[in-house]
């Protein structure tokens, strides 16, 4: 079995069993080690049908985890110049993806922005 896949068992485990809590689940990276098709096929489901009981709090950089989980609020963390020895500043912007700021800034950071994503939607020939 793969890193992924047992990535994957894991949480399915994980969430089955504790069926019924309700406590915050908080998740770092889960499509890490997963091909587009299992993160789609197996993890957003997975997601959508937990925040249905619980909140879900993720750290991803996954576009299908992000939008298609139906994520209610998205936090943008952004740092700042870095001077050696020092910490970077770290500026935050929040909301939903009803918000425009917000769209514009995930599809420019998942997608590569507006352009790439289009580009990418003419070579498959997918109509957007």
């Amino acid at each position: 079995m793969s890193p992924g896949t047992r990535g994957i068992v894991l949480l399915l485990l994980y969430l089955a069993l504790d069926h019924s809590d309700d406590r915050p689940l908080i998740i770092d990276q889960p499509e890490e080690n997963l091909d587009p098709k299992s993160i789609f096929d197996e993890l957003v489901p997975l997601f959508a049908d937990a925040r249905r009981r619980r909140q879900v709090i993720m750290v991803t950089h996954n576009a299908n985890l992000v939008i298609n989980t139906d994520a209610d609020q998205i936090i943008i963390a952004e740092a700042g110049s870095h001077v050696p020895g020092q910490l970077p500043s770290i500026s935050y912007l929040s909301g939903g993806l009803d918000e425009a700021s917000i769209r514009e800034r995930v599809c420019g950071i998942l997608e590569v922005g507006d352009d790439a994503f289009k580009s990418r939607a003419r070579r498959l020939r997918v109509s957007i």
